[in-house]
């Protein structure tokens, strides 16, 4: 039985650039583990994970039905 993780938001202490990670199961693709990556896409700093709540997970994934 899959299990879905619970979304996550990873902020960069540098530059203050962040992105919600919220993987669809518990078995992950290429593309999840890429998502997950723990660098910054703006300076290269190592991000920091913080904990989301429901309101900004439903959001982020309002706008990520757009990004495709």
């Amino acid at each position: 039985m899959a299990i879905k993780p619970n979304p996550y938001k990873l902020v960069c202490p540098k530059c203050g650039f962040s992105k919600v990670v919220a993987p669809k199961s518990d078995a992950l693709s290429p593309k999840d583990l890429v998502a997950m990556s723990p660098v910054c896409k703006k300076c290269g700093e190592k991000m920091e994970r913080k904990s989301v709540d429901k309101l900004e997970s439903v959001i982020d994934s309002l706008f990520g039905m757009f990004r495709k």
